[in-house]
């Protein structure tokens, strides 16, 4: 659509200005309306949609409005209205004062001008969803997605941009399975309220957010400031696996024989790129590995060279006995925080069995957990098991459980 065909005034509602802002309301439904705003000072457009690309043609047609019109034809205000005031604020204008002359922001600054303005979009973009419907979503071509994710993607968010778009091109793929897109949504709509409120949060929730979102701290500054942790630890599953068409991860699960505490090494390869060498699982290592800060630590870094320690194997794993227990735990986890992927777990002396729908795990109290992963993992933990219970390693995410691993009498086996 070309802008010349919104520019008449009778399209908008609500026009206001103060000093050189002017701003109005684009109604797009009975309940909703983009707001649009103008600088007939430095050219600066603005409106709330979650389009692309910039300046959407809304603010180019409300610009051209406001300069035809001239500044006359807007109600003069005292103060510019909330939504207008965190960009103007960006820039160094305050509500009711006019704008001094500021320093050049700093590197944290535009960083936190860059997440504000994108899940601002974000915010707006999941309201259109949710108003419009999900079913009605589940029709839309890929590229509606992508359009979201890249803005993400623009404003360094990473993390979150790539999860967006995998959940929102797999439901557009299967239709009928919406529920991880709506969980990423759910998640999104969290990390939305919780930067909103992120001074009401303690340092270790901030930086799950900002993990969450795609920033992590300089590995020099993990391991300078992080928790620390000297132990002998057992490499208990190892898995490669893609994240998009040019990125894979590495995840190493170790587990501290002295601590009892969980510790996960993450690597990623680019492209054509390997992997560095790794610890094979079921090997015994000892060091220090310092942790990210968290609320619910896991993820890792070795503070120093770990030492394999020779002719030395993993034989046996402490775990929980029944499913409930892992649960409650992860219900614990989840308070602390919110967007932790997965959780750790040995479930001990349970019994692998072959399903119509998959394969799943039976513990003591005749609960049954579904499992995840490829068949050959599930056939391969049906064969260790012989038909008797065994210890398993894996990854709950709180709706299947993928493994990684087993032991049985001594033996440590690699699912993966």
């Amino acid at each position: 659509m070309r802008p010349q065909l919104l520019a008449d005034i009778a399209f908008f509602r609500k026009h206001a200005r103060w000093e050189q802002w002017c701003w109005a309301e684009l109604p797009v439904s009975a309940e909703q309306a983009h707001g649009v705003a103008f600088n007939a000072e430095t050219g600066v457009m603005f409106c709330t949609c979650p389009f692309r690309p910039r300046p959407c043609v809304h603010v180019q047609a409300f610009a051209l409005v406001a300069r035809t019109q001239g500044m006359e034809a807007f109600e003069a205000q005292s103060e510019l209205p909330e939504w207008l005031l965190l960009v103007t604020g960006a820039v160094g204008v305050s509500r009711k004062s006019k704008p001094a002359v500021a320093a050049p922001p700093a590197a944290d600054d535009e960083r936190t001008v860059r997440i504000q303005r994108g899940l601002e979009d974000l915010e707006a973009w999941i309201e259109d969803v949710l108003q419009r419907g999900i079913a009605v979503c589940a029709a839309e071509d890929p590229q509606f997605y992508l359009t979201a994710s890249t803005r993400l993607a623009d404003a360094s968010m990473r993390s979150l941009s790539r999860r967006l778009r995998t959940a929102g091109e797999a439901f557009a793929q299967q239709a009928d399975e919406p529920e991880p897109f709506v969980a990423a949504l759910a998640d999104a709509a969290l990390a939305i309220q919780a930067w909103k409120r992120r001074d009401r949060l303690s340092e270790v929730q901030r930086s799950d957010l900002e993990a969450f979102l795609g920033f992590s701290p300089k590995k020099e500054i993990v391991r300078s400031v992080g928790e620390r942790l000297n132990d002998i630890w057992a490499i208990i599953g190892v898995v490669e696996e893609p994240l998009e068409a040019s990125l894979r991860e590495r995840r190493t699960w170790l587990l501290g024989a002295k601590s009892g505490r969980f510790a996960l090494l993450q690597d990623y390869a680019f492209g054509n790129e390997g992997f560095a060498p790794a610890f094979p699982a079921g090997a015994l290592v000892q060091g220090t590995v310092a942790y990210y800060p968290s609320a619910w630590p896991l993820r890792a870094l070795p503070a120093e060279v770990l030492e394999t320690l020779p002719e030395r194997r993993v034989k046996k794993l402490p775990g929980w006995c029944t499913f409930s227990d892992m649960t409650g735990t992860f219900a614990r986890a989840l308070a602390h925080h919110p967007w932790l992927p997965a959780l750790p777990a040995v479930l001990a002396e349970v019994l692998p069995m072959r399903r119509t729908e998959g394969f799943a795990l039976t513990d003591s109290t005749g609960h049954c957990l579904p499992l995840s992963g490829s068949d050959l993992s599930g056939w391969r933990l049906l064969a260790a098991g012989e038909g008797q219970p065994i210890t398993v390693f894996g990854e709950w995410d709180g709706e299947q459980f993928r493994a990684l691993s087993a032991v049985r009498e001594e033996r440590f086996i690699p699912l993966v």
